[in-house]
C-alpha cells in the first residue's frame, strides 16, 4: 500500500535513470520506492526491510523538506548550496584491489584519473572559504597508490582544511609506508570487512588482502598518533556472522579506534563478475546485524540529522566552529545516516541502552526538546566572547541536570558497586599518570581507552533507492572542477550517476600524472587509458 505523503518526490528509473515521479509503497513489512518512467513504466526497489524502524526515524526526526519537493535529482544543473560539512574528493581511479563490487576504478571507469597537485589547489582553495570551512575526505580507488597523497594532505592543511584518507589498508602493510603516513597524523577510514580470510574470498574475490589488512591495522595501532575509524561493508550470508568479532576488536584497540562505520553492500556490481544471493541489504538490515552482535542486545538506532538539534548548545563548549564528527549529518534526512552508542564496561561492549531508564530514542528525542528550550536563551549570548560563553555552558548544564536523572541509570554506570566506581574514577588520573611515566611505548601511553563508543550507518551509492527528498539538505557532497573552470558540487548518494562524465572532463582538462605526481605524456597517458579495459593482475 502506498505510504501517505503530502509531497511530490523523484526517483532514478531502474532501466534508464532518469529522473521520474516516484511514491514509497508498503508490503509485506518492507518499504519500496516504486518509480514511473514514461518510457519504461513502473519499476521498484527495496528501501527498508524494516517498515517499523524506517517510520520510527521519520517519527522521531521532525525533518521538514521543501513542500513540494523542490530537488530535481539533476545536480548538474540546480547548483543548490547543501552548506556541505564534508566534502568528498576523489584523488586518483588506480587502485591496488580489484574488487568486483567497487565502481570507482580505472577497469569500471575505462579511463585513467589521476589529476595534477594544481588541481586539488584549485579545489582546495574554493571550499576553504566556506564558512565554516568543512571536513575533507579523500576518496578513489585508492588515494595511498599515489606517492605524493601527504603533499595532498599538506596542501589541504595550507588552506586550514582537515582532511581524512579513506583506504583499503593495503599499503598500510608495509609498515615504513605506515610509519610515515602516521606521523603525518592523518585520520583514516579503514576498510576492513571482518577478521576472517573468508570474507575477503566471498566479498572481494581477493583471498591475500586479508592478511595484509591485518598487516596494516596493526601498523595503525603501533604508529597512530590520532583516533581512526574502521569502515565496513556488510551483508548477510556474507559477513554478518563476523560482525561480532569485529566489533569486540574495536573495543579491545579503543584507544586509537573511536568508531565503526558500516555501509550495507549496494547492488553495483557486473552479475558477470560477481554473483551472491546477499541482495536487499538495507541500513535497517545492517543496524539488526549490530542488535545481534552486540552482547545482550537492546541496540537502537537514531537518525544522525537529529544532531541538528544540539548544534547551538554544543558551540558553546567546542574550540572551533568547525563541525565535528558528532554535527558532520546534522539536519539531513531521517532516513539518511544512522547511529548509535555503544558503552563500554571493561570487558566489551554493551548498548547504551544498559545504562539508561528510558530508550536510548526516547531520551534522546527529550533531550533534543531540551535544547530547542534553551535555544532562545543561547541564542542572545556570544560564544566566543568568554564570559558569555561560560554562561551557555552553564544554561546548558543547569538544563540538563532533569534530563540527567530522568534518563541515566547510575546504578548500571557504577556497575552495581558505587563506592568502588567513585574509588576507581579518583584513581584514574593517577593511573594515567603512572602508566605515562612506566610507559615502554610512549605513544601507546598517551592514548587514553574511550569508554563510549560509535556505530554508524551509511547509505552510499544506493541509486537504486535515492530519493529527492533525502537529498534536499544533504549535507555531504563529491567537488570537482567543471568544463568551465568553476568549482560544483554533487551530493554524495547523487554521484555516481555523473562520476565517470565528470572525471573524464576533469582528466582531459588537467592530465593525467604518475604515482609520484609527474604529468605524464600524452602517450603515456594513451597507454594508461588503453591498458584501463585491459586483463588485470
Amino acid at each position: 500500500m502506498p505510504i501517505p505523503s503530502k509531497n511530490k518526490n523523484v526517483g532514478l528509473c531502474n532501466k534508464c535513470q532518469g529522473r521520474v515521479p516516484a511514491a514509497f509503497v508498503e508490503r509485506d513489512g518492507k518499504v519500496w520506492i516504486r518509480k514511473n518512467c514514461p518510457d519504461h513504466g513502473e519499476t521498484e526497489s527495496l528501501v527498508s526491510s524494516d517498515v517499523a524502524a524506517w517510520q520510527a526515524k521519520r517519527d522521531l526526526w521532525e525533518y521538514v523538506p521543501t513542500d513540494p519537493v523542490a530537488c530535481t535529482l539533476k545536480c548538474d544543473r540546480c547548483r543548490v548550496d547543501h552548506h556541505a560539512n564534508l566534502v568528498f574528493l576523489d584523488v586518483t581511479n588506480h587502485c591496488n584491489m580489484h574488487c568486483p563490487i567497487c565502481i570507482a576504478s580505472i577497469r569500471a571507469m575505462g579511463f585513467d584519473y589521476n589529476p595534477p597537485m594544481e588541481y586539488f589547489d584549485r579545489i582546495f582553495a574554493h571550499i576553504s572559504q566556506w564558512t565554516p570551512k568543512p571536513g575533507v575526505q579523500l576518496f578513489g580507488g585508492e588515494p595511498t597508490v599515489r606517492d605524493d597523497l601527504l603533499e595532498i594532505i599538506a596542501l589541504a592543511r595550507k588552506y586550514g582544511l582537515r582532511p581524512n584518507v579513506t583506504t583499503n589498508g593495503v599499503r598500510l602493510a608495509d609498515e615504513a609506508y605506515a610509519r610515515t603516513f602516521c606521523e603525518a597524523s592523518v585520520p583514516t577510514r579503514f576498510a576492513c570487512d571482518g577478521l576472517n580470510a573468508d570474507i575477503y574470498e566471498k566479498l572481494r574475490h581477493n583471498r591475500p588482502a586479508f592478511e595484509k589488512k591485518m598487516k596494516g591495522l596493526e601498523n595503525l595501532k603501533k604508529y597512530s598518533r590520532v583516533k581512526q575509524t574502521i569502515l565496513s561493508c556488510f551483508a548477510w550470508g556474507i559477513n554478518d556472522q563476523y560482525l561480532g568479532d569485529l566489533i569486540q576488536y574495536c573495543h579491545d584497540n579503543r584507544e586509537w579506534v573511536s568508531t565503526l562505520a558500516i555501509i550495507p553492500l549496494a547492488d553495483t556490481w557486473d552479475p558477470k563478475e560477481f554473483k551472491t544471493t546477499a541482495v536487499g541489504n538495507t541500513l535497517e538490515d545492517a543496524e539488526r546485524m549490530v542488535q545481534e552482535a552486540v552482547p545482550e542486545g537492546k541496540v537502537e538506532f537514531i537518525p544522525a540529522g537529529l544532531s541538528y538539534a544540539f548544534r547551538i548548545p554544543y558551540r558553546f563548549f567546542k574550540k572551533s566552529d568547525r563541525p565535528s564528527d558528532v554535527l558532520l549529518m546534522a539536519g539531513v534526512h531521517p532516513n539518511c545516516e544512522s547511529m548509535t552508542i555503544l558503552v563500554s564496561d571493561g570487558k566489551k561492549f554493551r548498548s547504551v541502552n544498559h545504562y539508561m531508564k528510558q530508550p536510548f530514542p526516547k531520551a534522546m528525542a527529550e533531550l533534543a526538546a531540551m535544547c530547542k528550550r534553551i535555544e532562545p536563551r543561547l541564542a542572545k549570548l556570544d560564544h566566543t566572547k568568554r564570559l558569555q560563553r561560560m554562561r551557555g555552558q552553564w544554561l546548558t548544564v543547569m538544563a540538563s541536570i532533569p534530563w540527567i536523572l530522568r534518563n541515566l541509570s547510575f546504578w548500571a554506570m557504577a556497575d552495581g558497586n558505587p563506592p568502588l566506581a567513585l574509588a576507581k574514577l579518583a584513581l584514574n588520573p593517577l593511573k594515567r599518570r603512572w602508566a605515562r611515566w612506566n610507559a615502554k611505548d610512549p605513544l601507546a601511553a598517551k592514548r587514553r581507552r574511550r569508554r563510549v563508543f560509535r556505530v554508524a550507518m551509511l547509505p552510499f551509492e544506493e541509486q537504486h533507492s535515492v530519493d529527492a527528498g533525502r537529498l534536499e539538505n544533504c549535507k555531504s557532497v563529491f567537488a570537482y572542477e567543471d568544463d568551465k573552470g568553476e568549482i560544483q558540487t554533487i551530493p554524495a548518494c547523487m554521484w555516481p550517476p555523473y562520476r565517470n562524465v565528470v572525471l573524464k572532463v576533469v582528466s582531459q582538462k588537467w592530465g593525467v600524472v604518475d604515482s609520484k605526481g609527474q604529468l605524464k605524456g600524452k602517450a603515456d597517458a594513451n597507454k594508461a587509458e588503453a591498458a584501463a579495459t585491459g586483463p588485470t593482475a
